[in-house]
């Protein structure tokens, strides 16, 4: 689930939204169906991603800024090179 530009006082790709802000929202819907739900917004490290599964908060996490920052993310989490990441910081300068 993503909360976007109209649903939130404040943009939620935003430095200031703290990673994973909107996840209880997500986890919300998830407790009120019984399809896959996959949580969206500032999810931009490994550990906030598997948090997010193992919390059962979510079944899939989305992520589009952090590959543009690093397309090898996937690559790097998954050899558990968390330190090798270019991490998204949400500066909103069109990278």
């Amino acid at each position: 689930t993503g909360i976007g530009w109209h649903e939130a006082r404040v943009p939620t790709i935003a430095t200031m939204v703290p990673r994973a802000a909107f996840a209880w929202a997500t986890a919300r819907v998830k407790a009120a169906v019984d399809i896959p739900v996959i949580a969206s917004n500032r999810i931009n490290v490994p550990e906030v991603a598997e948090d997010l599964i193992a919390q059962g908060m979510a079944d899939m996490v989305s992520m589009a800024r952090p590959l543009l920052a690093d397309a090898d993310w996937v690559a790097k989490a998954r050899a558990g090179r968390r330190a090798a990441l270019n991490v998204c910081i949400a500066c909103n300068q069109a990278c």
